[in-house]
């Protein structure tokens, strides 16, 4: 809005087309003028405002019986372990390169650290050979297993044949057999892995679930409807469940169909 007179320097009358007091045609109110004149608007707070995030629904429910989901724990515990083994066959790569190689090291250290070594795998072995023995059942790792046999009989099978032991028509008829049993386990294999994954995306949802539920056991617990005792047990409940765990077996099972 023009405040006052371009020609005369006269204060204007608020929407006046002319100066009262020289009659000069006073200035249209500029594009400028009109932006400081409207309010400021946060268009992040704006967007915030109109598109709130929805909370998040709950994914398709797939449960596993009891015995599978003992099993999945289980096999979190084995996890841990196999690595430990993996690490320490490295160590005694390590060992022998140091003792052979770069000679850093006597003979009788050597045998000494590779008794060690030896030890302590042969006893984590043990351990999981034991829990394997109350592990019920993982349909999805036994079809991985199988999808491998077929094909490793089928490798040795073309080994035979190249080196004339079989006859072509015994090649055919085996290789055939072993082809259609390979491809009907790989399509279970299918089935069960998009089961096994919505069965994850289910522990997923139920661990922001527990997240939620801590925080509002908390928040009564501070107010005083929960005593401290009431609290830790409704916490330790919750917990029970072992939902990481079961995600971390999960994960180690479909990282093992990477080899089918």
């Amino acid at each position: 809005m023009v405040k006052f007179c371009p020609k005369c320097g006269a204060r204007a009358i608020p929407g006046a087309r002319f100066c009262r007091s020289c009659g000069a045609r006073l200035e249209k109110e500029n594009q400028e003028e009109r932006v400081e004149s409207e309010p400021e608007v946060n268009v992040q707070e704006s967007k915030k405002t109109e598109f709130k995030s929805k909370p998040k629904s709950a994914p398709v429910k797939v449960e596993l019986t009891e015995k599978e989901e003992e099993s999945l724990l289980i096999l979190s515990k084995i996890i841990p372990l196999q690595k430990k083994i993996e690490e320490l066959k490295k160590d005694k790569d390590g060992l022998e390169i140091k003792f052979r190689v770069e000679e850093e090291i006597t003979e009788k250290d050597y045998n000494v650290e590779l008794k060690k070594i030896n030890t302590e795998i042969s006893k984590m072995d043990k351990e999981i050979e034991e829990k394997r023995k109350v592990m019920a059942t993982v349909s999805l790792l036994n079809l991985v297993e199988e999808v491998l046999e077929m094909r490793e009989r089928q490798e040795k099978l073309e080994e035979i044949f190249k080196e004339g032991r079989i006859q072509e028509s015994t090649y055919d008829r085996l290789k055939r057999e072993y082809k259609e049993k390979e491809e009907e386990t790989e399509s279970k294999v299918d089935a069960e892995e998009t089961k096994l994954k919505q069965y994850r995306d289910n522990l997923v949802y139920e661990k922001e679930q527990v997240a939620i539920q801590k925080e509002e056991f908390f928040a009564r617990h501070q107010v005083g409807e929960f005593t401290e005792a009431e609290y830790r047990a409704k916490v330790k409940e919750l917990d029970a469940r072992n939902i990481d765990d079961l995600i971390a077996a999960v994960d180690e099972i479909i990282s093992r169909m990477s080899r089918v």
